[in-house]
């Protein structure tokens, strides 16, 4: 059994007015790999896959090593499942992709030490439970001022896209002295959600017996060349998460890859599409316009939505996978459209014209089947709403929105009582962390995650010895643009934030 966990990244600084935000090196998608190969900062080198290159996705050849970028915690030491039936893990690889455009991601392989007791015959509800006590492995990410701390693996995405950022950035441009240009620099560069991908072998696995229920869709063997899959979305503690299942079937091995890579790859994709149409409603982009902006940006979604939206390739229904991806949600609440972008105009609104499709239904708040594993095994289904993208999918059901500012607010006070901060900057941030509490009933869940965590990062910060204005600037930013999104009852929280970065940002 090997499973991965994809982190798509969103890299828009491409697009941004200002220049060269990004290094030129390595040369993405096909870096140097030979005699004297390129590297990333904080994550590894550049290395060639062994295999062969995949007709449908050429660009996968090559990579960068991730292994000092995210570390483990005696990993080979833990286990999971009933007795007699452990998976005991052992990481086969951390990798960095990117695409030279806009779609980085890391993923991590976790595989099952056949050696110590092979995998015989497990149900999927034991599956799942894998999965879940996978999703909790203490890992941690690197963090150039040795701040760096464990957490689970599945909330690691922001951390990695952080590193990549932090790793990527061309501090000619947006060093300490500019301020502004890094703190864009750093808004630019955004995690997805993530996606675990379980490949087991036909011994491992009952697959024959799983039909569609309890939130659970089959795709058609005869779609993927003759192969098993099925999709769902697992609830684990840190939320919920997209799940692919894949098993060999009848096809050979060379299919099995090809499918593996367009789950993983659509996934990346259609994360990165969202956060980059965000990035433009939010301001960061377009603004100013530019003939040069508005040619890359045509480009990329010409590019990406022929990816997305292609029927077949590889011998695949392609289809066939995103109607898997969408079959179990259905939209109770239809996205709001919104005027075409402005900064738009005088430039190409055939594009837009595109994406509105694209962008109504991803935006739009769903009705899934979450599937839970309870204790001793059993597994059962509900249905919440989710939105929004940039992490773990959120539930937006009023007690799980109750329960996360619940927890936002203990994290803060408790960095408060750690602080070393004047008595006006600690009373202004637990007068901040109560006003977003007030709102967060009335708000889109989405921007009471961005206000929660980015309070976190703020109240984090200044339980430091040392606190670095640049994070403070950053963590306010991300709560002004937030409570500007939730509109008029966040008034009070945008007036308090103003405060604080009049006292913390001179």
């Amino acid at each position: 059994m090997l499973v991965t966990i994809q982190f798509p990244i969103a890299d828009a600084r491409e697009f941004s007015a200002l220049p060269d935000l990004r290094l030129s090196l390595p040369d993405w998608p096909e870096p140097e790999t030979s005699i004297d190969p390129q590297f990333v900062r904080y994550f590894g080198k550049a290395i060639e896959r062994v295999g062969e290159p995949d007709e449908a996705w050429p660009d996968e050849i090559k990579f960068v090593k991730a292994t000092r970028g995210l570390r483990f915690d005696r990993l080979e030491t833990r286990h999971s499942g009933k007795l007699g039936r452990r998976f005991k893990p052992r990481c086969a690889f951390r990798r960095l992709f990117c695409d030279g455009r806009a779609v980085a991601r890391v993923e991590i392989g976790i595989t099952h030490r056949k050696s110590v007791s092979p995998l015989m015959q497990l149900s999927l509800e034991e599956v799942f439970s894998i999965v879940r006590d996978i999703a909790e492995i203490p890992t941690k990410v690197f963090n150039p001022t040795g701040t760096d701390k464990f957490r689970p693996i599945l909330s690691q995405g922001k951390h990695l896209a952080r590193l990549y950022a932090q790793a990527s950035m061309n501090n000619k441009i947006s060093d300490k002295n500019n301020s502004a240009n890094q703190t864009l620099g750093f808004q630019l560069v955004e995690a997805g959600d993530p996606v675990i991908l379980i490949e087991t072998n036909s011994d491992e696995m009952l697959f024959d017996d799983i039909t569609n229920n309890k939130g659970i869709t089959i795709v058609k063997s005869t779609s993927i060349n003759g192969a098993k899959a099925l999709f769902c979305r697992l609830k684990v503690a840190v939320g919920i998460v997209s799940v692919w299942i894949i098993q060999k079937g009848n096809a050979t091995e060379g299919q099995l890859r090809s499918l593996r890579l367009c789950l993983t790859r659509l996934h990346a994709e259609r994360e990165v599409l969202d956060l980059i149409l965000k990035q433009i409603h939010r301001g960061r982009l377009l603004n100013p316009s530019s003939e040069k902006a508005v040619d890359l940006l045509d480009q990329y979604f010409n590019e990406r939505l022929k990816v997305i939206n292609r029927d077949n390739w590889g011998g695949m229904k392609q289809s066939e996978i995103l109607a898997a991806f969408d079959a179990t949600k259905a939209v109770v609440r239809p996205a709001i459209r919104k005027q075409l972008i402005k900064r738009y105009e005088g430039g190409r609104l055939q594009v837009w014209k595109k994406i509105q499709a694209f962008q109504e239904e991803r935006q739009a708040i769903r009705s899934v089947k979450v599937i839970k594993i309870e204790k001793g095994g059993n597994m059962v289904d509900q249905s919440v709403n989710i939105s929004g993208s940039g992490g773990v999918a959120n539930v937006t059901n009023v007690a799980n929105v109750a329960k996360y500012m619940s927890n936002v607010t203990t994290t803060v006070n408790n960095n408060l009582a750690e602080s070393n901060a004047d008595n006006e900057v600690k009373n202004l941030i637990k007068a901040l962390s109560k006003e977003i509490e007030s709102v967060a009933s009335k708000a889109d869940p989405a921007q009471v995650k961005k206000l929660g965590k980015n309070l976190e990062a703020l109240s984090k910060e200044a339980a430091t010895d040392e606190p670095d204005r640049q994070w403070y600037e950053v963590s306010l930013t991300g709560i002004m643009d937030a409570a500007k999104a939730v509109g008029s009852a966040a008034e009070p929280v945008l007036k308090i934030a103003k405060k604080l970065a009049a006292i913390l940002l001179v």
